[in-house]
């Protein structure tokens, strides 16, 4: 199995953290062959808090993941959740390398390291280069220009920035997991790859994404994101609401509100109590994604909608609260279909980490960076350290 052709996506979610770990065929399609899965307690509203406890549970999915691929991963792609992050338009461009002016994968590599270079204050990092279009000796609204014939390659971009804290501290617990991080992705970009289709992105869609604490937003069009959004309200938040309500244990709260999304509890008072504490929260929620996201909807750049995803989003009344606040139609995304190893639910899989494998196998710098890594040998070598490593863990 080539190494290459592995993709290990990491989702460090506000209550669990979750691996896929994906194979890509030779028509560059990608199958699930691990996944692992670990609840978690060191983060706060998206952000690490507790860097041990996060560490635990990264290595902890990591070793279910890989026992179930058959592969021992020692790397992954991170999604990055849109906290403080910040977005500057930038410009690259660079000579055509190839013989026959035919540009290549490292062509569009070298622009977009190009757009990358501006200047960025020190307590920032650049997260990613989002292409927005590629213009070729000149002609542009180019999505994709590998393979097409030119002198020089130019890129519009957006370059997303996050703070040093939030990301150091992210490296820091993968690390200590004793795995390294190969890439970052934003995460609601990830769950878009997961749910939504080119022409969606391209024509213009919101993506809403429920999480656990917090709610994360992105718009696209034109295939590039142009507006991203975090609200510090999440699932737990509406189960909190619940057991508070009625004066509950909060376990006792997320199996009612768990009921509710299949049905509810048959007791028509009750039912309607419940349904009235979760739409003031959802209320609360789609009404701040309404008001920072007014200007973006009423130029009608998102003519698709609004597509929710998350855990959160199956709370009965999201949709129905989302077309009136939002004016929008609006529905529940459904993942793209997906081979899945023997005995695994397509639907319990991270959006997050599913959409990092997706995003990776449709992005050619991020193989090609692969090319220049070091020798296969080196590699198993390092291999073999942590496997062994993981073996002293166990047995003593």
């Amino acid at each position: 199995m080539s190494h290459n052709s592995i993709i290990a996506g990491l989702d460090i979610g506000t209550t669990r953290i979750s691996q896929v770990i994906a194979r890509v065929n030779d028509e560059g399609e990608i199958d699930i062959i691990g996944v692992g899965e670990e609840p978690c307690q060191g983060l706060r509203r998206g952000v690490i808090v507790d860097i041990d406890e996060v560490a635990s549970a990264i290595a902890t999915a990591n070793k279910r993941a890989t026992r179930m691929a058959g592969v021992n991963t020692r790397s992954v792609f991170v999604g990055v959740p849109v906290i403080r992050v910040s977005c500057a338009a930038s410009h690259g461009m660079t000579a055509t390398s190839g013989d026959d002016w035919r540009i290549t994968a490292l062509d569009v590599k070298q622009a977009l390291d190009a757009a990358s270079v501006l200047a960025v204050p020190p307590d920032r990092e650049i997260i990613s280069v989002l292409p927005q279009e590629y213009i070729v000796d000149g002609l542009g609204g180019i999505q994709d220009p590998e393979g097409m014939t030119g002198i020089r390659l130019e890129v519009n971009a957006r370059v997303i920035t996050g703070q040093v804290t939030i990301l150091e501290n992210m490296a820091e617990s993968v690390e200590r997991a004793g795995l390294s991080i190969e890439g970052r992705i934003l995460e609601p970009v990830a769950v878009a790859q997961a749910i939504l289709t080119d022409e969606q992105t391209h024509r213009g869609a919101m993506l809403v994404d429920i999480g656990g604490q917090i709610t994360q937003v992105v718009a696209f069009y034109e295939g590039t994101p142009i507006q991203f959004l975090c609200v510090p309200v999440g699932g737990v938040h509406i189960t909190n609401d619940i057991a508070i309500g009625m004066k509950i244990p909060f376990e006792e709260a997320e199996r009612i509100k768990q009921r509710s999304a299949s049905g509810g509890e048959n007791d028509k008072d009750k039912d309607e109590f419940i349904q009235d504490i979760i739409d003031a929260r959802l209320r609360e929620i789609i009404e701040l994604i309404e008001s920072e996201t007014r200007e973006v909807r009423n130029t009608g750049l998102v003519p698709c909608g609004v597509f929710f995803a998350g855990a959160g989003s199956f709370a009965p009344g999201t949709l129905e609260l989302a077309s009136e606040i939002l004016d929008l139609p609006a529905q529940i995304g459904k993942s793209h279909p997906i081979s899945v190893p023997k005995g695994i639910e397509p639907r319990s899989l991270s959006q997050v980490a599913l959409g990092i494998t997706r995003h990776v196998a449709g992005d050619s710098r991020f193989l090609l960076a692969r090319e220049s890594q070091p020798s296969a040998f080196k590699r198993a070598l390092f291999n073999l350290r942590g496997w062994f490593d993981e073996f002293l863990k166990d047995f003593f």
